[in-house]
């Protein structure tokens, strides 16, 4: 199972590009440079639905990424 540090890899630098691409999105749309801190706090109520949507996904993204990390640990050891 070579694949899995690979696919880790991919997952994780996915999943952190999608967040800052839907945080330069939101910040460009609406000038507002406090939204990189307020995001991860969960004050952030404007975003549009693509933007979420992105921002959602670069989440999910990066929760598969340590899931198969742990799974690989696991299963194969370090």
């Amino acid at each position: 199972m070579e694949y899995l540090p690979h696919l880790q890899a991919l997952l994780l630098l996915g999943g952190v590009l999608l967040v800052i691409t839907a945080l330069v999105k939101y910040i460009a749309r609406t000038k507002n440079y406090n939204a990189v801190w307020q995001v991860f706090v969960n004050k952030l109520n404007d975003m549009a639905i693509g933007e979420f949507k992105l921002f959602r996904m670069g989440v999910l993204f990066l929760f598969i990424g340590i899931l198969v990390r742990i799974a690989n640990l696991i299963i194969f050891g370090p």
